[in-house]
């Protein structure tokens, strides 16, 4: 808290807050920041794998309708006694192109940046760490002591 904050006066009869309640109030409206940059943190991820995956399937068939016509336009433009070696070779082309990318494909691993689904758990991990120390020292804290009232205090 900043020293030169001012805190609200304190009513007759009411306690200062204890620093653990503080701390309590403090976690809870953090946790609700991280929940609400949660909500969008997976809203975010969610609509990126939604691109992505349509983008592939859209790429997939652009490639797969090329590959059917250039097939065809061989079969059709090559005589008869090269057709079935350029063919052969087309087809163990794609074959060594399909074991490439899925070997490629199990390689690579998820996004860690900011913003990611990595990056939030990881800052989660972080917060909840520092925060139950800090829980940890202020109930191990002696509670703050009350000045006794005197009373002519409110008589003016």
């Amino acid at each position: 808290m900043d020293e030169g904050a001012e805190k609200a006066p304190l009513t007759p009869g009411e306690e200062p807050a204890h620093p653990a309640r503080e701390m309590s109030l403090h976690l809870l409206r953090m946790l609700e920041t991280r929940l609400e940059a949660a909500g969008m943190v997976l809203q975010a991820e969610g609509n990126r794998i939604a691109t992505r995956v349509q983008l592939q399937l859209i790429g997939a068939a652009a490639i797969l309708i090329a590959i059917w016509g250039g097939i065809v336009l061989l079969a059709i433009a090559l005589p008869p006694n090269l057709r079935v070696p350029v063919l052969s070779g087309v087809v163990a082309a794609f074959v060594i192109g399909a074991v490439w990318a899925f070997l490629k494909a199990r390689s690579m691993i998820a996004g860690q940046g900011v913003g990611s689904l990595h990056w939030f758990v990881e800052s989660l991990k972080a917060d909840v760490e520092v925060l139950s120390r800090s829980l940890a020292d202020a109930q191990s804290a002696p509670p703050p002591q009350q000045k006794p009232e005197r009373p002519f205090d409110n008589a003016a």
